[in-house]
């Protein structure tokens, strides 16, 4: 089964880089995937000259052969130092970039802002790059660790790439697996698109998976995991306006705020502050709870996409929570002002979504209309 990877590369360029070329600029102009924990990090400079000889004749024969590798990192212990590369240890995401990708799996990999997706073909082989001049760039930034034969197609920046990718970039492994609905599909269709734009021709798939899944099983959850937080808030937003005119104070739309996303006023009545707060995904990362509002001045729309609301953060029970013929809100609670509460229903919320992608009348972002040209 195909799966789909990103590869979160350092953005800092080296001191000792004097190419000025960082790691996924590298990995872009030379169509590969590349990492670090190269023969010439770790205990390397401790050894004698005799054992760094000894070491370039082995690191030479390394090849496309990942084993190889490991032996001289798990097996040889070198007495100079006592010591083994790496104590001992091969990092676990060289070996996922040499052993766990498999033919047919697309990757993602960001370099400044913009967003790029390859994917793993049959020439593709592990291969160590040996270079003996700490004056390449193979040394400079550390990319000995490779994965050949990967074509980069730019997809774009983070409004043109589903939410379940650019989410994958926040902290995490260097290597790790991108495992949210409906991401393998929507990655082979925006691969295929690219490819087609580019060779006039249909490419190969792997695996005949059905990716038309987006349309015949479309659901708010696969609607939810192609919009990113910004998107999600901004859908929101443009509700908000559209139904009552509300508009959003910009210089409230701080990352400091915990508590809130922004503030929006409304036409009727512009002393009266209006707070959202918005967590999109599935875990209980997005759950929330009554009492972080309490102390908020004015009206508060609470909206989480696919976690609970709970009255305090001791979790004893979730809000039931039912929205009647598909309502737009429900109150759940009141500030210490008497400020009303108001949960809000995912669902409806689609709904209009739904509809502002065919009534152009409705303003609407189109990084968040856009994933309806695969759900329609």
């Amino acid at each position: 089964m195909s799966e789909v990877w990103r590869l979160q590369t350092k953005t800092d360029l080296s001191q000792i880089n004097s190419n000025g070329i960082s790691v996924a600029e590298y990995c872009i102009d030379e169509s590969v995937m590349a990492m670090g924990w190269t023969l010439r990090e770790s205990i390397y400079k401790e050894l004698s000259t005799d054992e760094q000889d000894d070491l370039k004749n082995q690191e030479k024969e390394i090849v496309n052969d990942f084993d190889k590798y490991k032996k001289i990192v798990e097996e040889r212990k070198y007495s100079t130092v006592n010591k083994k590369f790496y104590n001992g240890k091969v990092n676990g995401n060289v070996r996922r970039l040499a052993k766990e990708i498999q033919n047919g799996d697309f990757i993602w990999i960001r370099s400044k802002g913009i967003y790029y997706l390859g994917r793993k073909v049959e020439e593709s082989k592990y291969l160590y790059k040996y270079c003996d001049d700490p004056n390449n760039i193979i040394l400079q930034i550390g990319v000995n660790n490779q994965l050949t034969s990967i074509e980069w197609f730019k997809i774009g920046d983070e409004s043109d790439v589903p939410g379940c990718i650019s989410t994958s970039f926040i902290k995490g492994q260097t290597l790790q697996r991108i495992q949210k609905l409906g991401c393998f599909e929507i990655s082979e269709i925006l691969y295929e698109e690219k490819y087609k734009e580019k060779y006039k021709e249909e490419f190969k798939k792997v695996y005949n998976k059905d990716t038309n899944i987006l349309k015949n099983k479309m659901n708010i959850n696969i609607f939810y995991s192609l919009l990113s937080p910004n998107d999600c808030e901004d859908l929101l937003y443009f509700f908000f306006y559209h139904k009552f005119k509300y508009i959003a104070i910009p210089s409230t739309n701080k990352t400091n705020t915990q508590t809130y996303e922004f503030v929006m006023l409304s036409p009727k009545n512009r002393k009266k502050k209006i707070y959202i707060q918005v967590k999109n995904g599935d875990s209980e990362k997005v759950d929330l709870y009554l009492d972080d509002y309490l102390d908020l001045t004015g009206k508060v729309y609470l909206l989480t996409t696919g976690g609970q609301i709970y009255e305090k953060k001791d979790k004893k029970e979730a809000l039931k929570i039912e929205f009647k013929n598909n309502s737009f809100m429900k109150k759940i609670g009141s500030t210490e002002n008497n400020n009303k509460i108001y949960a809000i229903n995912p669902e409806a919320l689609y709904e209009f979504a739904k509809r502002a992608y065919k009534d152009e009348t409705i303003l609407m972002p189109q990084s968040i209309l856009q994933w309806f040209e695969y759900l329609k």
